[in-house]
């Protein structure tokens, strides 16, 4: 049975790992060194790296890029009010990548820091058709219920609120590494630890999500 990871800042090459390894475009070039072939790939403009001279070159490699088959999400994108760059920035580049992510019809991963009532509020806005996905969620459970309420699905790493993950329906949960250096094995046995389940269980859940969300 494979892990699958949807969200990591490195390559992996485990036999029984798939892996999406996270590709921001705060500089711009060409997929020049990336395995196009063997890897997978999610493409987005981070809230951080927004710049008010780079947005709109930003959004167009995305658009131009993300149409090849190993490109299998949009993000990460987001919002986040902790961070520098001005707000407005931070929606328009948030609203370009929703339209990009709707229109070649793959999910969205989503970074979101203090700024999940504006988040919820754009997805009740826009009544988007494609999963959006908060990666490395750690919030408390009543924020979590709200979230799946609201028809968001969460993706968990390395570090997550133990209660949080116990109410969240398994065919809305994704697990990640980021940049943890944990491994997808390690996060896999938390889960299996604190849910009580067998690993054989999440492993074939996890499986039917990605199935139907990433189409690989």
């Amino acid at each position: 049975m494979l892990f699958y990871d949807i969200h990591t800042h490195s390559l992996s090459s485990g036999k029984d790992i798939i892996s999406i390894f996270n590709r921001s475009v705060g500089e711009f070039g060409s997929f020049c060194g990336l395995d196009l072939q063997h890897q997978l790939y999610s493409l987005g403009l981070h809230p951080w790296k927004i710049r008010e001279d780079n947005l709109s070159k930003g959004i167009d490699f995305i658009e131009k890029n993300s149409i090849f088959d190993s490109i299998k999400a949009i993000g990460e994108c987001g919002l986040d009010k902790l961070c520098d760059t001005p707000w407005n920035l931070q929606e328009k580049a948030l609203i370009a990548q929703i339209k990009i992510s709707e229109s070649i019809q793959k999910p969205l991963i989503i970074h979101c820091v203090k700024a999940f009532d504006e988040l919820i509020a754009f997805k009740k806005e826009i009544k988007p058709h494609q999963s959006w996905i908060i990666h490395g969620y750690r919030g408390k459970p009543e924020q979590a219920n709200q979230l799946i309420s609201n028809g968001f699905y969460l993706s968990f790493g390395s570090k997550f609120n133990e209660e949080s993950i116990k109410v969240i329906p398994l065919e809305r949960i994704f697990l990640e590494t980021d940049d943890s250096g944990e491994s997808i094995e390690s996060v896999y046995g938390s889960v299996t630890k604190n849910l009580e389940i067998d690993l054989d269980i999440l492993q074939q859940r996890i499986r039917e999500n990605i199935n139907l969300h990433f189409k690989i």
